[in-house]
């Protein structure tokens, strides 16, 4: 009896090591084919969606704005054309008739040499004297913004307002004549019809209006100049003009073509300024000579082709700037 359970426990010991060195094997097989399964057929994860925020917003949306320019400007702007090429009489189309009538009038070219002369001496006036509280305001020293915010208050007032304010300041007896008695000096004729002086009024006064524009953009323009620059200028010994002229103008040039473009443009449609001043034959310019031959004699294939003539000039003088703009 005792040998043969000697035997028992000598012959299970090794079944079970069988066993146990199978079960390893068996293991080892499995966990060499999962990775192969799923190397064999790997998962395909779905397209992301896309939000509806990223979603084409309907066309119509536009409507609105497409159906406010083509009746306030693509309308009028056509009407225009065809009344400037309408004669008047026989309602035929095209004519040159209106602009040859325009060569006839004395007042259609002094208002063709006003709208040259006046932007031309505004714009230059508004640049120089913008460039120049630019850089005295972007220097560091007590009441600086105060001082800032004062040289913007001409461009906060209404049109209307501060063109009546000029015409009490610069009338026969108005605030200018007025300080200029009082420190024993003869008046000034500041708005006498077809002068000279009445010409600098208008653009000191214009230029007096929009200066705070070319003024925000030349100091936005020194404000964006890395610091580094200025360091490295004074580091070479370029000081004083020399920084201005070889660093600071070269920085500002983008922004200087920009503010001239833009005050360009709107200087060659100026209209309010001399017309509230002097009147339409005090400084005429073309868009008051046009409001002058529709308002005062019904004219209006006259006045269409004054305003023509004048977009066309705005077109012509852009083209070069924009040119210039797009090189710098």
């Amino acid at each position: 009896m005792p040998p043969a359970s000697s035997d028992h426990t000598i012959g299970m010991p090794a079944a079970s090591s069988e066993r146990a060195t199978k079960v390893p094997a068996a293991t080892s097989e499995r966990a060499t084919e999962v990775p192969a399964r799923s190397s064999d057929q790997p998962t395909q994860t779905p397209p992301p969606s896309t939000p509806p925020s990223m979603h084409e917003p309907p066309r119509w949306l536009a409507a609105p704005v497409v159906l406010f320019f083509a009746l306030f400007l693509l309308y009028p702007a056509l009407y225009a054309i065809k009344l400037a090429v309408t004669d008047p009489l026989t309602g035929r189309v095209p004519v040159p008739d209106n602009f040859v009538a325009l060569g006839s009038d004395a007042l259609f070219w002094r208002a063709l040499a006003g709208n040259v002369v006046l932007p031309l001496a505004s714009v230059a006036l508004e640049l120089i004297a913008g460039l120049t509280l630019a850089l005295f305001l972007h220097e560091r020293f007590p009441g600086r913004r105060a001082l800032r915010a004062i040289v913007i208050i001409p461009l906060a007032l209404p049109e209307v307002v501060f063109l009546t304010m000029m015409r009490s300041i610069f009338a026969p007896r108005g605030y200018a004549n007025a300080a200029l008695a009082a420190i024993g000096l003869g008046q000034i004729q500041w708005l006498a019809p077809g002068s000279i002086m009445t010409m600098a009024t208008v653009v000191l006064v214009d230029a007096w209006h929009v200066t705070p524009i070319v003024f925000l953009m030349l100091l936005a323009g020194l404000a964006s100049m890395p610091e580094q620059i200025h360091e490295a200028a004074l580091l070479d010994g370029a000081r004083g003009w020399s920084r201005f002229r070889h660093i600071t103008l070269p920085w500002l040039r983008p922004v200087i073509l920009s503010a001239v473009l833009l005050r360009g443009l709107d200087a060659l449609r100026m209209f309010a300024t001399p017309l509230v001043l002097a009147g339409v034959e005090g400084a005429p310019v073309l868009s008051t000579y046009a409001y002058h031959q529709w308002s005062d004699y019904g004219n209006e294939p006259a006045a269409a082709a004054a305003s023509m003539l004048l977009a066309m000039m705005s077109v012509a003088l852009t083209i070069p700037l924009l040119r210039r703009r797009m090189v710098a």
